[in-house]
């Protein structure tokens, strides 16, 4: 009878927790993004005063883009930082931070949607989609303006698709390891198992909308391959060679297919894996400030 009691409550704890575990999982808990009082906090410590603001979606689509800008002048020309997957405006913190680069462009940072305070758990699948969701960004902050997209992992493709559907807004593209080629992208077995029930409802909600709209991206990117011959801006790619994430085949790609592009640079660093955007800040820094002058 007490090894029989004893089960029993260990499956009793055990459902407790599971239980525990799903609804902070569903309420939003491990939801990889910073708050808007720390944001501007982060950024006041370093001499910056941010803007925190909801951008409408227009067309009907029923979406409000978080983002975080700082606008030094109206002369001066804007950036659009776009994450990866996962990931939230909160990966470019460092960049808005930094007062040579507020001395030469207004920046802006934004979760995409389904990310951060962007309609968390609800993704956008297809990249048009979310190309519109930045044109809305742009239209905002650059009306009468062309604007520099920078884009990492996922970030990557879509500044190119809003290079290909919105040439004229589009100043120049830095696409650091850009997963870009849809060759390249790997199909695991277990992409559609954690996409459905009743694994999605277990996993963090920022990790299941990263599953999903990866779950459609080779499609998505072959959608594009018409395409490249529109982009005509400047580009430049910049990745490591021993990105495991996402491999180096994909500069290989982009020199294959960005044939009108009007200045084609990339720096191919020997080391820094996937995570470059923060560890060769000074690789993509320098890159930015180059299309300033």
């Amino acid at each position: 009878m007490r090894i029989k009691l004893f089960f029993r409550r260990i499956m009793y704890i055990t459902l407790f927790l599971l239980a525990i575990w799903v609804i902070c999982v569903q309420a939003g808990c491990l939801a990889m993004r910073t708050p808007d009082k720390k944001w501007a906090a982060e950024l006041h410590k370093k001499g910056q005063q941010a803007v925190v603001q909801f951008i409408d979606v227009p067309n009907g689509r029923g979406r409000n883009l978080h983002t975080v800008s700082i606008a030094s002048s109206d002369t001066l020309p804007w950036v659009l930082f776009v994450h990866g997957s996962p990931g939230a405006s909160d990966a470019f913190i460092e960049y808005l931070a930094d007062t040579v680069l507020t001395r030469h462009f207004n920046l802006v940072a934004f979760d995409r949607a389904g990310f951060g305070y962007s309609g968390f758990g609800r993704p956008e699948t297809t990249l048009a989609g979310q190309a519109a969701d930045m044109k809305a960004i742009v239209d905002h902050f650059a009306p009468n303006q062309t604007i520099i997209l920078l884009g990492h992992s996922l970030g990557g493709p879509l500044i190119c698709r809003f290079a290909m559907d919105y040439p004229a807004q589009t100043r120049a593209l830095i696409n650091v390891a850009g997963s870009i080629d849809p060759n390249l992208e790997p199909h695991q077995w277990w992409v559609p198992v954690v996409d459905n029930p009743p694994v999605k409802w277990l996993i963090p909600k920022a990790l299941w909308t990263s599953n999903h709209e990866i779950r459609y991206l080779s499609d998505e990117l072959n959608k594009m391959m018409p395409m490249w011959d529109d982009i005509t801006c400047p580009v430049h790619l910049i990745h490591a060679e021993d990105d495991r994430l996402v491999p180096i085949g994909n500069v290989a790609f982009a020199d294959k297919m960005l044939i009108n592009s009007s200045n084609k640079r990339e720096t191919i660093l020997p080391k820094g894996d996937h995570f470059i955007l923060w560890s060769r800040m000074d690789i993509i820094k320098q890159a930015l400030l180059d299309f300033a002058r």
